[in-house]
């Protein structure tokens, strides 16, 4: 899968149903708007979060920070770092929060808090969990000059010595570098190496290390000296109310055992193998476990945040039967402007998978449901609620509505919010990246130095695939497989059983669709290395210089790669990213390749060749 809403997602046929029946159907209210009152209300008091966190062991942690974030802003309310005992203390209004906090050597936490009062946290954080990343460990490299600015940032693998350490040469370095910052990758993100002269945080809850280069022309890294991996946090919280500590102990109870299963159905390259059947026995047993526990509370509404919980820890959508039973309990069950459902994450999310098939009668009570919690106090809830009316509205052509739900995106509660801004890129009424629109006009350089530039104008009477995608982003890398076997299928080529036959694919004398993909690295080797390494991309290549990446970025108008569009031969737009993933994907592309007459499709002569 190259891109999806949730991360895991798995057939989980022993689940079971859902034991409450759905509530008949509602008559469909108008979508309800927040009126100001005309007396503001007194403040209320202030909410504090502090506690005292220390090392896995019990020792005091090398450097911390910590940041209390709220309605999806990059911005934190407040953040800074934990004193040299590990404590800290903030007052902040009382509302939805998540703390993160992060520290050296020590996996993030990331705890949602709906604050009305003090709450406390102490205890010990835990370690990442580090794959054996085999003969080469990713490294994210940036060197800085002697003020301390970036010069270069990339990406580097460190080859495996015969004594197990990690060796990487830094003859490469930017001639004015005195200091080189690092990080080594994980499967979610990245977190600090084991040597360092110093410590910085990257701003995102992990830390760089940090390296004086003065005469050092190599980075070893002994894994071994990092703390022990995939070690659990233990953590004790007061003054959370009953049922939020509740919503806590059961994804500390579950959570971890979850994802051990989901773990040993990841393949080396971060790719989701297909469950063998015990793999998929034992995770439905898990789930029918915790949703036994989950049904087992004392009351009612107890009940209904642990089966959101639930949902949060075992997403189920890939079992269509199973995720209508969910959705329908959750329409009668769960009241949309509930405040708790900020500290959950899948509430919309189900209900907005099973809208792409559902019958009329749920798709109307579902887009009620909706439509009320596109009001919710908490932004992230707001705008995926919103951005599956929106979604359904634009599918059904229904400009008005279209335009009604785009313009509550731009409300000013959820200025500076960077997921409505990725929303309204997709709903801009004059967004350049439009299906029945003309493809903006380009010319960028070839990969392949010396050879004359990629352009538009030169596609024009040709059906063309354009993807912009860089070798750093794991979700372009996650889809070569379902690259190669679509350009494979498309182009009527033989590509032979397994991956390592597609990974070595050759290109097509006389392509149906011609792809051609634009590459944000920072340096064409990047590119030309994981071709030769990794998977042959046997199509047109070109990049983006880096002083013209802003440009490009503002020019297209998308917020994340990768970003695939296909154009026919009169250089329009016919499909964009939604339209050319998963199942979709090939399908799309034949019916693209059917609709241009052969005559069309120009032999591939060398100077062609990427």
């Amino acid at each position: 899968m190259r891109v999806g809403i949730l991360p895991w997602l798995f057939v989980l046929a022993a689940c079971g149903a859902a034991a409450d029946p759905p509530a008949p159907s509602a008559p469909s209210p108008a979508i309800a708007t927040t009126t100001p009152l005309s007396t503001p209300a007194p403040a209320p008091a202030p909410s504090s979060v502090g506690g005292r966190l220390r090392a896995h062991d019990g020792s005091p942690l090398r450097a911390a920070s910590f940041a209390l974030q709220r309605n999806g802003s990059p911005t934190p309310v407040v953040s800074g770092s934990l004193a040299a005992d590990g404590s800290f203390r903030v007052e902040v209004e009382p509302g939805l929060y998540t703390l993160v906090v992060g520290a050296v050597d020590h996996a993030q936490i990331a705890q949602p808090l709906l604050l009305a009062g003090p709450v406390e946290v102490e205890g010990e954080l835990g370690t990442y969990f580090r794959p054996e990343p085999g003969e080469a460990l990713q490294l994210r490299r940036q060197w800085l000059d002697a003020e301390d600015k970036p010069l270069d940032e990339d990406w580097r693998p460190a080859a495996r010595t015969p004594a197990g350490t990690y060796r990487l040469d830094l003859a490469d370095r930017p001639p004015r570098a005195v200091k080189l910052r690092y990080q080594l990758s994980r499967d979610d993100g990245t977190h600090n190496g084991p040597v360092a002269d110093s410590y910085e945080s990257d701003g995102g809850g992990d830390f760089w290390s940090v390296l004086d280069l003065a005469g050092r022309d190599a980075l070893e890294l002994d894994l071994a000296e990092l703390p022990p991996a995939g070690k659990p946090a233990r953590l004790e919280w007061r003054g959370e109310p009953p049922d939020q500590r509740a919503v806590r102990i059961f994804r500390e109870t579950w959570g971890p055992r979850s994802t051990a299963l989901q773990r040993s159905m990841t393949a080396p390259d971060g790719k989701v193998r297909e469950p063998t059947p015990a793999q998929r026995a034992a995770l439905a047993a898990l789930a029918a476990e915790a949703r036994a526990d989950a049904d087992a509370a004392a009351d009612d509404d107890t009940r209904m945040l642990l089966r959101l919980a639930y949902l949060d820890v075992f997403p189920v959508l890939h079992d269509p039967a199973h995720a209508r039973e969910q959705a329908d309990w959750i329409l009668a069950r769960v009241d949309p402007l509930d405040p708790r459902l900020g500290l959950l994450s899948s509430v919309p999310f189900h209900l907005g998978r099973v809208l792409e098939t559902a019958d009329e009668s749920f798709a109307a009570r579902a887009e009620v449901w909706l439509g009320h919690a596109a009001d919710h106090p908490h932004a992230e809830l707001a705008l995926t609620a919103l951005h599956y009316l929106l979604a359904r509205a634009d599918a059904r052509d229904l400009d008005d509505r279209v335009a009604a739900l785009y313009a509550r995106v731009r409300e000013p509660r959820f200025a500076g919010n960077f997921n409505a801004e990725f929303i309204a890129r997709q709903f801009d009424p004059d967004r350049p990246l439009q299906r029945g629109k003309p493809f903006p006009d380009f010319e960028f350089p070839a990969l392949a130095a010396g050879a004359p530039p990629v352009t538009g104008a030169d596609r024009r009477g040709r059906p063309y695939f354009i993807e912009f995608w860089a070798t750093w982003c794991g979700p372009c890398v996650a889809g070569m497989p379902e690259l190669h076997a679509a350009y494979a299928a498309v182009n009527d080529l033989q590509a032979g059983p397994g991956e390592d036959a597609l990974r070595k694919l050759g290109p097509a004398a006389r392509p149906n669709i011609e792809f051609v993909f634009v590459s944000l690295d920072a340096k064409p080797g990047d590119v030309e290395a994981f071709r030769a390494q990794q998977w042959t991309m046997p199509w047109t290549h070109a990049i983006v210089r880096p002083d013209d990446l802003a440009d490009v970025w503002g020019r297209f108008g998308f917020m994340g790669i990768p970003m695939g569009v296909l154009v026919d031969e009169a250089g329009t737009v016919v499909a964009l990213s939604s339209d050319l993933r998963d199942d979709e994907l090939v399908p799309t592309l034949r019916r693209a390749a059917r609709a241009t007459p052969a005559a069309a499709i120009p032999a591939r002569t060398a100077a062609g060749r990427p």
